[in-house]
């Protein structure tokens, strides 16, 4: 339970250091934190492909997104996405075998707090960045909640098959 704590502690302070810190302390913080969820909490390497899916999922939907005219990030150097963002993927992509898999018992319920907290972080992070909507704030976060309503329950789905 004491490292599922420390996964979403994790978690949650690197999303506010990769929103505050900019590119350099972003990248800086995930290795750090990359380090320690390999000391302590991976257990096996295919937890390790499943972060490197999800990192690779979650770029090629933030990059659709900005492809779209969604959401737009002024300090973008790849794909449209600056490498905070990356960064904020590889974090929450250990959170998928740890702090989070716990809703994979709840599908319905993984799909409803995706819905809603998905755009929310991207709702947060225009408003604590350089980010800005292109379209409708508010179409923008309904194409990005059915988004997150698909694709999250997908990785915590892919999560337990490695658990098992």
């Amino acid at each position: 339970m004491k490292f599922k704590i420390l996964n979403l502690v994790i978690f949650q302070l690197g999303w506010a250091v990769c929103i505050f810190g900019g590119n350099l302390m972003a990248v800086a913080y995930s290795l750090i934190a990359l380090l320690i969820h390999n000391r302590y909490l991976v257990k096996t390497k295919s937890e390790w492909q499943l972060i490197g899916l999800v990192i690779l999922v979650g770029i090629t939907w933030d990059s659709l997104v900005v492809f779209f005219g969604l959401i737009f990030y002024p300090d973008a150097v790849w794909l449209g996405l600056p490498v905070w963002l990356v960064c904020i993927w590889a974090l929450f992509a250990t959170t998928f075998m740890h702090s989070l898999l716990w809703l994979s018992r709840y599908y319905f319920f993984s799909v409803m707090l995706a819905a809603v907290f998905g755009p929310m972080t991207y709702w947060s992070g225009t408003e604590l960045s350089d980010a800005y909507f292109g379209a409708s704030p508010i179409i923008s976060m309904l194409v990005i909640g059915a988004g997150w309503a698909a694709l999250f329950p997908l990785g915590l789905h892919m999560a337990v098959r490695i658990k098992q």
